[in-house]
């Protein structure tokens, strides 16, 4: 297996790892109505994110994609969805932290599917 598969490979676990936990932190916070208490529900997902964000400029840089290609959308709707993920939690009216949390939701689901379908390749 090559490094870059290999990175590939640790670039979808991390990204599940980021989705799963921002749902599960939505259905805590704006669901359960429950506070984020505890090291795992705060930190982790700032840890995923960033390994998440550094994995995939080691596998821009290591395979020479374009910003002008489908890499490209996929970086602007990973940043869509962090950006909606920090205003969902840091949201104070509720049906606004609601709607940001499923836009933010969906975003993550298209992320998924530009990665997987790779649009103009």
């Amino acid at each position: 297996m090559s490094a870059c598969e290999l990175l590939t490979k640790l670039h979808i676990l991390i990204a599940l790892a980021s989705g799963i936990g921002f749902g599960l932190r939505g259905h805590v916070r704006l669901i359960m109505d429950r506070p984020l208490n505890g090291p795992l529900l705060r930190i982790g997902p700032h840890v995923a994110d960033t390994l998440l964000l550094v994995s995939g400029f080691a596998l821009w840089i290591l395979s020479g994609w374009s910003l002008w290609s489908w890499f490209g959308l996929k970086l602007g709707l990973v940043v869509a969805y962090l950006v909606l993920g920090v205003r969902a939690f840091r949201s104070e009216a509720r049906h606004r932290a609601v709607l940001m949390y499923l836009a933010g939701l969906l975003v993550f689901l298209a992320t998924a599917v530009v990665s997987a379908v790779k649009p103009g390749l």
